[in-house]
């Protein structure tokens, strides 16, 4: 990830898994990938990573963590029975309400929002890609773009003073996002954010069954919870790869002795989780310790410059979603007979979760 050989510049990537007559036609999708600043390079990332950091400043813990914590407890107070879905009734439309609501637009559209993400999240971190798929997710772009630029969403997120309005109106260094820009990186914090907060939920929930029921109350204790939540981020990472691109002809020498030849454009999958699980790096690497003493280097966030823009936000929302999940439902369980996968490699979690709480 710090090999300045490998280009973020990877917008279009995906169409390569398609037959080169079908490649063509969908360059206004293309048009907001690009201009994603996770996908920038050198000086253009720079410029929007410092901007986009200066938009965000004013959400500070103490204006985003009452949020959360409402959204939370809202979820929590419509499960109405002992047995329910942990995805659908609270993963699911916990990550995407939060994100609506940071930006300042509609979050009654949660449900909209979660499936136009997903289109995007498995066009990115799927290995297989099919014409029907890409199609589906110009679809879902375009209708969340014009979500996004609805004069509803614009007034809503003036009105709350939400990120979406910040980065319209925040300059730095002489520099601001254009309406464009402004849109596209909404739809990137909306579609990074969504996948990753819901699938570290409800992979931590699938993990921590099988733990000894008294470790849950590390999360409950002020003193404890950071720590279980980056354990928990390393070992539960949904996110199991991240692509580049060679940005030149390079030869890799491998963990093994033999070399790699990488070419110029050669798109490039760097495993997240295998580093994550590295006995090198990590003691007992393929456990859950949730009291593992710090600091914990995991590459969930990524490194470097490319440091996820929204980890803190990723991290707040798990730690205050699963500790209220667990005070309210301490002998929370997983009916692990009926445990459903989902088929996205990049964004790896349950389509699915069947939970009680009952004793």
């Amino acid at each position: 990830m710090l090999d300045e050989r490998l280009s973020n510049s990877r917008a279009a990537v995906p169409l390569r898994f398609l037959p080169s007559d079908q490649q063509s036609g969908f360059g206004d999708m293309l048009g907001v990938f690009e201009r994603w600043l996770a996908f920038h390079d050198g000086a253009d990332h720079t410029r929007s990573r410092r901007h986009a950091n200066r938009s965000y400043a004013p959400f500070r813990d103490e204006r985003v963590e009452p949020l959360i914590q409402r959204v939370v407890d809202n979820l929590l107070d419509d499960i109405e029975s002992d047995e329910f879905d942990l995805m659908s009734d609270f993963a699911f439309p916990l990550s995407a309400i939060v994100i609506a609501d940071l930006l300042g637009v509609p979050s009654e559209a949660h449900a909209d929002l979660t499936r136009w993400t997903d289109d995007i999240a498995h066009l990115f971190g799927s290995t297989r890609v099919s014409t029907e798929h890409v199609y589906r997710t110009q679809r879902s772009t375009r209708e969340l773009v014009r979500f996004l630029s609805a004069p509803e969403s614009a007034r809503r997120s003036e009105q709350r003073g939400g990120l979406m309005h910040q980065m319209r109106h925040t300059e730095s260094h002489g520099y601001r996002f254009d309406e464009e820009e402004v849109i596209a990186q909404s739809a990137l914090l909306l579609f990074a954010g969504t996948a990753s907060i819901r699938y570290l939920i409800g992979n931590s929930v699938h993990a921590l069954d099988q733990r000894p029921p008294y470790e849950r109350q590390l999360l409950l204790e002020e003193n404890t919870a950071a720590t279980a939540v980056e354990e928990l981020l390393r070992y539960c990472n949904p996110v199991q790869f991240i692509g580049r691109v060679a940005g030149a002809d390079f030869t890799h020498l491998c963990r093994d002795g033999t070399q790699a030849r990488i070419r110029e454009g050669q798109p490039l999958l760097l495993y997240i989780g295998s580093a994550n699980r590295d006995a090198e790096k990590f003691s007992r690497a393929d456990e859950l310790v949730l009291t593992r003493p710090g600091p914990n280097e995991h590459l969930t966030f990524g490194a470097g410059r490319h440091l996820c823009f929204g980890d803190p936000l990723v991290r707040s929302t798990t730690r205050i979603g699963l500790a209220s999940l667990y005070r309210r439902m301490p002998d929370l369980r997983v009916f692990r007979q009926d445990l459903d996968w989902n088929n996205n490699l990049g964004f790896h979690g349950f389509q699915s979760l069947r939970v009680t709480a009952r004793v």
